[in-house]
């Protein structure tokens, strides 16, 4: 708990210092919108995550967010959503973005980047705190809800993914990132941590929904998993 304080007050600094010498820039035009992910924003990541010193390489976020179709209109929920590296990603695509997490060290850090941004970009995303068994998110709140790197961790899936159904607007869907179980050249999870795909595929079934389908091409050590 120290450790964590000790990086949310150092890098709370670090951002605080870096706005002092932003305070004349105009508000984000639509180019800034969709840029890279910032340095500070891959500092509050490694920092919190050592090893996903290089993630973006082998995880190509923008390529799994180019999967997800157009988001101009849409709110996504990153479920799971750690210190934000999807989440705000996503913003620049979405017209809202709602992190859910579980830990709240983990809410600390996304909220401590995120008053660092402007109005605007702060108005589109919303952090909000989950349990382990509900996401927390309201009846027809959500476009797309996007699950990278936890659905291993949820304790009851059938359940789970049956209350987020529920969260899903009408045409909503479920989006599902995770690692291939076979020997992978990353720093990957143990295997006990890891789900087959075709187990994920039933679980969705049973929790009710019907259009279903695996990839397991686009990425070199994840499948995605997409369901209506």
């Amino acid at each position: 708990m120290k450790a964590i304080n000790h990086i949310i007050l150092l890098l709370t600094c670090i951002l605080v210092l870096l706005l002092v010498g932003c305070n004349d820039r105009q508000a984000p035009t639509e180019a800034s919108i969709q840029a890279p992910a910032t340095s500070v924003e891959a500092t509050i990541i490694n920092e919190t995550n050592p090893k996903t010193e290089d993630r973006t390489s082998w995880q190509k976020p923008q390529l799994i967010i180019s999967k997800l179709g157009n988001l101009q209109d849409k709110v996504v929920a990153d479920i799971g959503a750690g210190t934000g590296y999807f989440a705000f990603q996503l913003m620049r695509k979405a017209k809202q973005v709602i992190a859910v997490e579980i830990d709240e060290n983990m809410i600390a850090l996304m909220k401590a980047f995120a008053g660092t941004l402007s109005d605007e970009m702060r108005d589109k995303i919303k952090i909000r705190l989950g349990q382990p068994d509900n996401p927390m998110l309201k009846p027809n709140e959500v476009d797309v809800a996007l699950f990278v790197n936890v659905i291993p961790y949820i304790q009851n899936r059938v359940q789970y993914l049956s209350q987020l159904r529920s969260n899903l607007n009408t045409e909503g869907k479920v989006v599902i990132v995770d690692f291939k179980v076979r020997r992978l050249s990353i720093d990957a999870p143990p295997y006990d941590e890891r789900v087959l795909p075709h187990i994920i595929e039933e679980e969705l079934y049973a929790a009710g929904f019907t259009e279903i389908t695996i990839d397991d091409s686009t990425l070199d050590y994840q499948y995605i998993i997409t369901a209506n």
